[in-house]
């Protein structure tokens, strides 16, 4: 069986497509991956085990009248594109993980009469999604709050996938504490500045804990060379400083708390690994459903929700420190994160997905 997977714009659509793909070649299916023109894509996906295309689109909303229309012309080459690589292709099923990149996909799939499954991360879905999940045959959600934002009869609750590696994590390699400071994959410049201030200070006062930082790609070299004139040289070995942590499973497997963005990728991933959390959101993103993840995750007891505009170094630190300091909290907000995760998410998406599709083997 043929399977197209269309994901990009960020690692919160991208991995969840990626998680998929993995398993299906485990399956032995035919897997090809379609994303976009962006670094982090092509960084992500470096090296993956299946063909990845890419298409040149960009998004509508925030922009100016004149970027509108060149993002229009875009999505209108990018939907001549998409048809040729269906049409050539020929895919049982075409799976989206939502976004702009999905639409020219989606909209040949529908017109070629595929089977498409569509995912959506955020419990409240964007205008892409909501557009796209009536050209769709299945809508897989990550949480059960999505369910009223899309059509009853197509909805389907599965989690958000995971990349196998998170199942199996690496060996600890240090015996202190650890702190994972992550803006996600295309890096949050708040958090960074945020952690210049807060980094050099935690590291002088717990002299066996170990900091994890992945900054982003176009902040790694500013802040890399902050760093250098801000850590005293003693400490220097217990900062690890990332543009982009590939091997997620050695990162999650060093620590005991997280700092940074609440996307939705990210909280799946939390959830798998059952990792406490003090949430950052972004306070831009779409119908601001970063600071929806991380309310509800508050309110059940797995994470602390801090808003932008109250982020201060020294709440910052008050709270970091109050966490480390309190192993049986750690704990039971350890509990509570891997209480949410969905371990059989991949197996429902390619099972509904399949039996959708008749007569092939």
């Amino acid at each position: 069986m043929k399977w197209l997977i269309v994901a990009g714009g960020t690692g919160g659509h991208i991995i969840p497509g990626i998680a998929i793909a993995q398993e299906l070649l485990k399956m032995q299916r035919e897997v090809s991956f379609i994303s976009g023109t962006r670094k982090i894509e092509e960084v992500i996906l470096k090296n993956k085990p299946f063909k990845v295309y890419r298409l040149d689109v960009e998004g509508f909303i925030g922009r100016s009248l004149k970027d509108k229309i060149r993002a229009f012309i875009k999505m209108i080459k990018a939907i001549r594109s998409a048809y040729k690589l269906v049409r050539d292709l020929n895919p049982h099923i075409i799976f989206a993980t939502g976004g702009y990149i999905s639409f020219p996909v989606v909209l040949v799939g529908k017109l070629k009469s595929k089977k498409i499954g569509l995912h959506e991360q955020n419990i409240e879905p964007g205008l892409a999604n909501k557009i796209l999940s009536h050209m769709v045959d299945k809508i897989f959600v990550s949480m059960k709050e999505s369910k009223k934002y899309f059509p009853e009869k197509k909805v389907i609750f599965s989690g958000n996938p995971v990349r196998e590696d998170l199942l199996n994590l690496k060996p600890r390699e240090h015996s202190g504490k650890g702190l994972l400071i992550l803006g996600g994959s295309l890096g949050a410049r708040f958090i960074n500045e945020l952690s210049l201030k807060i980094v050099p200070l935690l590291l002088d006062e717990y002299k066996n804990l170990l900091i994890i930082h992945q900054t982003g790609l176009d902040d790694f070299e500013r802040i890399k060379e902050a760093y250098k004139n801000l850590i005293k040289e003693e400490n220097k070995a217990r900062l690890k400083v990332f543009p982009f942590i590939e091997d997620m499973s050695w990162g999650y497997a060093q620590v005991d708390l997280f700092l940074g963005r609440c996307g939705a990728t990210t909280l799946a991933e939390l959830f798998a690994v059952g990792l406490p959390a003090i949430f950052i959101p972004f306070p831009y993103a779409t119908k601001n459903h970063q600071e929806k993840n991380a309310k509800i995750l508050e309110e059940k007891g797995g994470a602390i929700l801090i808003r932008q505009k109250e982020a201060t170094p020294e709440k910052v630190l008050k709270e970091i420190k109050s966490l480390l300091e309190n192993e049986e909290r750690l704990k039971d907000m350890s509990q509570v994160m891997k209480s949410h995760f969905v371990e059989d998410s991949r197996k429902i998406i390619i099972e509904e997905m399949e039996g959708l599709v008749k007569n092939v083997s």
